[in-house]
C-alpha cells in the first residue's frame, strides 16, 4: 500500500504526463491547422503526427471544433499577454499605440501559426454553425481587453475604444497575413520596421476620432 507521499508523487506524474500529452495534441494542431487548414486537417492527422490514438485525443477533446477552441484561447490569451505587458510601465498615453502595435507585430513575427490560424477562424465565425457562436465569443472577449488597454490612448475617452481595438486587431493580422502569403515569413520578417511604421500610420488617425466628429 503507497503511503500519502507516495500517491501524490504517483498522481504529480500521472498530471505531468498528462499535461504533456494535452500540449502535444495543441501544438501538432496547430502546426496541422497552419499547414492543411482547419477544415482539411483531420484527427487522425492530429493522432498519427502526435503518435497517439484516438482513443487519446477523445480523452481531452470532445471533437477537432473543441481543440480549434482550445488554440483559439490559448493563441489569444497568449497575445493579450504580451500586449498588456507591453503597455503596464507606460505613463504616456502617445506611446500606447506604438506599443500594442509592437506588440502584436512581434508576436505574429514570432508565430506565424497563429497568424494563419486566427485568419481561418474568423472565417469559420461567419459560418452557420454551432461552433461559429463559441469561437465569437472568445474573440469578443480578446476584444473587450484590447479596448481596454487602449482607452488611455484616446484620452479617458471609452466610447471608440471598441472601434479602436477591432482596427488593431484587423489592420495588424490582415497586413501580415497577405505579405506572409505572397513573401513568406522570413522576408516578412525583414520588413518589420515597415509594418509598425505602416500601420502606425494607419491606425494613428483614430486616436482623435471623438475629438474630430461633429455634434
Amino acid at each position: 500500500m503507497n503511503t500519502p507521499v507516495e500517491d501524490e508523487a504517483l498522481l504529480s506524474r500521472v498530471e505531468r504526463r498528462k499535461a504533456r500529452t494535452n500540449k502535444r495534441l495543441l501544438e501538432v494542431a496547430r502546426q496541422l491547422f497552419s499547414q492543411k487548414g482547419i477544415y482539411w486537417a483531420t484527427v487522425e492527422d492530429i493522432t498519427e503526427l502526435a503518435d497517439q490514438g484516438k482513443g487519446t485525443f477523445y480523452k481531452y477533446f470532445d471533437s477537432k471544433e473543441a481543440i480549434i477552441r482550445a488554440l483559439l484561447e490559448e493563441g489569444l490569451n497568449t497575445l493579450s499577454v504580451s500586449t498588456e505587458e507591453a503597455v503596464r510601465e507606460i505613463s504616456d498615453r502617445h506611446r500606447i499605440l506604438p506599443a500594442v502595435i509592437e506588440a502584436r507585430v512581434d508576436f505574429f513575427l514570432n508565430h506565424p501559426e497563429f497568424l494563419l490560424f486566427f485568419h481561418q477562424v474568423r472565417g469559420m465565425m461567419q459560418l452557420d454553425v454551432d461552433v461559429a457562436k463559441e469561437l465569437s465569443e472568445i474573440y469578443n472577449n480578446h476584444l473587450c481587453k484590447l479596448a481596454h488597454l487602449v482607452k488611455p490612448a484616446l484620452d479617458g475617452s471609452s466610447s471608440n475604444a471598441r472601434d479602436l481595438a477591432t482596427a488593431i486587431a484587423a489592420y495588424t493580422s490582415g497586413l501580415l497575413t497577405y505579405h506572409v502569403l505572397f513573401e513568406g515569413e522570413v522576408g516578412v520578417k525583414r520588413r518589420r520596421k515597415y509594418f509598425l511604421l505602416t500601420l502606425e500610420g494607419s491606425l494613428q488617425s483614430l486616436l482623435n476620432v471623438d475629438q474630430a466628429a461633429p455634434e
